[in-house]
């Protein structure tokens, strides 16, 4: 199964100066890694703690409500509906289980790191 990431290392690894865009990006794969398991009510609760932790543009930017970080537009307070999105598909699945079809989440985490990713390109001036 696929590990988790974890606040401890997202600080630690964020500390030693890596990129926080591959942070950002590594901890959503290794959440859309853990669905290709069978998953139980438990693992549902574990995947949205693993969710909710904070990727490094919240230690930069979570001072300053968001403004000007690089994802503010997928995840930004009040402007933000694609995490907001990608989280309340995640808490029914908290409630629900493995009662629901694993597609409908596959898919919103899917599309929530492609999101994520076009931004890091975007970042680094790979896309136009």
């Amino acid at each position: 199964m696929s590990q988790l990431m974890t606040v401890f290392e997202i600080q630690d690894r964020y500390q030693r100066k890596e990129d926080s865009f591959d942070l950002s990006v590594e901890k959503w794969i290794r959440i859309r890694q853990f669905l290709d398991t069978d998953l139980t009510l438990d693992d549902f609760k574990e995947l949205f703690q693993a969710a909710n932790v904070p990727i490094p543009f919240c230690f930069e930017y979570q001072t300053k409500d968001c403004r000007g970080c690089p994802l503010e537009e997928i995840c930004g307070q009040g402007r933000g509906e694609k995490f907001v999105k990608v989280m309340r598909i995640i808490q029914a699945y908290v409630l629900a289980g493995d009662v629901l079809p694993k597609e409908p989440l596959i898919s919103g985490i899917d599309d929530f790191l492609m999101e994520l990713e076009m931004l890091r390109a975007k970042s680094r001036g790979m896309v136009h």
